[in-house]
């Protein structure tokens, strides 16, 4: 029985002028407009920053891949270098053998 006084309340409350509905429907969409152009904007910068992050990303990817060819190259280098100081040492050991050769000759 609740129910239908309720509606009885409602059926028989004054009916709300057309222009007040329709102004009300355009308040109501403006602000539902907003609130997406809101969202848009939000979704704009989370794309900005995202796009930004990648760059960011991708540039240091390239400093990476520049840092691993030049630890490459210093690899490289180390190896010839001591390559090099054998080399020098063999000379060493062979200049003291001669010397000592020159030494017993002399004598």
């Amino acid at each position: 029985f609740a129910a239908n006084s309720g509606f009885a309340e409602m059926s028989s409350s004054p009916k709300l002028d057309p222009k007040t509905k329709i102004s009300d429907k355009i308040i109501g969409n403006i602000n539902d407009t907003g609130s997406l152009c809101r969202q848009i904007l939000r979704g704009s910068r989370s794309c900005e920053v995202l796009n930004q992050s990648a760059s960011n990303f991708a540039s240091q990817e390239k400093l990476l891949e520049n840092s691993e060819q030049n630890l490459k190259k210093m690899s490289i280098i180390a190896a010839h270098l001591q390559f090099q100081a054998d080399a020098v040492e063999r000379s060493v050991e062979v200049t003291d053998t001669l010397q000592d050769q020159l030494k017993t000759i002399q004598r």
